[in-house]
């Protein structure tokens, strides 16, 4: 079985499916049984000897044989069929097995924890940032990032590439991790007392969710502070906003999305075609600080501003490049600004640079976060997931932006001063849009009257 994960390419996948699971194996059982015949009187007593040595050997080893794990197969397969990068195969297994045989010297016996240390490893040992494996547990939480609701505190993580740890960018408003002072940039340093240190940011993000009411404790560490600081926040219901709308100045359609789950083509669309009958003469789709989400709501979302041709493209193993395009039916026309920066990822960047490559937005802001790739998650026998990176993707020009990210036409950046410089690229779109809006007035005005 299969699951999308939020940068997943819709409803396309790769044609092969994992092997179907076998419920029995063959085994071949030696015996040996030596049997002396003293005197006719112990005969009972031998056949009762050779009945529980038959017994005993058929019982089934104790050991942990990674060979035998059913999860570990699939793992293998789904890595064979659909992982886009280039691995040993001899390498990852290696790692697996090492991984294993170390756990086993600490006194490791549980088989579920074997298997899960021999997942982590075969998985890291590819080598790609983005590809990963998640215990059951971790992909359960996972998954609560499409509803957009779950118990935790409240804060929008990224990695931090140069410390190889979580970093948070931006924090819910009137959530707990808001009310205990957590703040845009700080380093998250440790979990309940467990070092980030490596750890994906979906690790991260599944040590702080937890049950409704309970407590978590982060240090972290903050710029400008010479020592870490130590909160625990008490865990609540977070409703992650998907869509901020207001007109402003009475001519200005500002739509904030916060993330590409499911369903938010839809909302968008009805925001622009509401804004537009309240007298919006041109748009700024804001997306900064937005991690991405699902790659056919980047789609849909594009779809509200241009009628047809390209939005992005990928291309899987085995498959012929798959293009996605505008579905047709544009809800407005109208002068488009676009918001962009260094936090914005995934499915953000495919809207913006596609909207840019079509020459139908002007982007304002700083250059985007670089992650253009797609993964997808293949639920194993253990309930666990593989996340794989199946492709890289491309905007319409038919640039992969991975590793580089999108950069604006207006470039308006304040490292030092994130708040000046979210006022700041703000107040230059609303100038760029007004601007384009005047140009727009005119065109209008030049056309022949019937």
């Amino acid at each position: 079985m299969e699951q999308y994960y939020p940068d997943a390419p819709g409803n396309q996948g790769p044609p092969a499916g994992p092997p179907e699971k076998k419920t029995s194996r063959l085994r071949m059982i030696v015996l040996g049984v030596v049997l002396g015949i003293i005197v006719i009187g112990v005969l009972v007593a031998a056949g009762v000897l050779i009945d529980r040595l038959v017994f005993s050997q058929k019982k089934p080893s104790k050991e942990f044989r990674l060979e035998d794990s059913e999860s570990y197969q699939e793992a293998l397969f789904d890595i064979r069929q659909y992982f886009y990068g280039d691995y040993s195969q001899e390498k990852i297994e290696d790692a697996a097995r090492k991984a294993v045989d170390k756990e086993k010297k600490k006194g490791v016996t549980s088989d579920s924890k074997l298997e899960d240390t021999a997942l982590s490893a075969l998985v890291k040992a590819l080598k790609d940032q983005h590809s990963e494996y998640l215990t059951e547990s971790e992909a359960e939480r996972l998954n609560e990032d499409i509803s957009g609701s779950f118990y935790g505190i409240g804060t929008m993580l990224r990695e931090d590439k140069k410390l190889k740890r979580t970093k948070v960018f931006s924090v819910v408003k009137g959530a707990p991790a808001e009310k205990a002072g957590i703040k845009r940039d700080d380093i998250i340093m440790t979990v309940d007392g467990k070092d980030t240190t490596g750890k994906s940011v979906d690790v991260v993000v599944t040590w702080i969710r937890g049950q409704k009411g309970t407590q978590v404790e982060l240090k972290v560490s903050r710029p400008g502070e010479k020592k870490d600081l130590t909160f625990k926040i008490t865990r609540e219901k977070i409703m992650i906003p998907e869509l901020e709308t207001e007109l402003i100045d009475g001519r200005i359609g500002y739509l904030k999305v916060m993330n590409f789950s499911d369903g938010i083509g839809k909302k968008v669309r009805t925001a622009v075609s509401d804004l537009q009958q309240k007298g919006a003469r041109g748009f700024i789709l804001d997306l900064r600080n937005n991690p991405g989400g699902l790659l056919s709501e980047a789609v849909d979302v594009a779809s509200v501003f241009i009628n047809d041709g390209t939005v992005v493209s990928y291309q899987t193993k085995g498959h012929d490049r798959i293009t996605e395009t505008a579905k047709g039916g544009a809800e407005t026309d109208l002068p488009l600004v676009v918001l962009a920066n260094g936090a914005s990822a995934s499915s953000s960047e495919i809207v913006a640079g596609a909207l840019q490559d079509r020459g139908r937005a002007t982007l304002v802001g700083s250059k985007t976060y670089g992650k253009g790739s797609i993964q997808k998650l293949y639920q194993l026998d253990n309930k666990g997931d593989v996340k794989l990176t199946v492709s890289l993707y491309y905007l319409p020009n038919g640039e992969s932006i991975d590793g580089k990210g999108v950069k604006p036409d207006v470039v308006v950046e304040f490292k030092d001063d994130l708040e000046k410089e979210d006022k700041q690229q703000l107040d230059k779109a609303k100038e760029v849009l007004d601007g384009l809006i005047q140009q727009h007035a005119a065109g209008e005005a030049l056309l022949p009257a019937a």
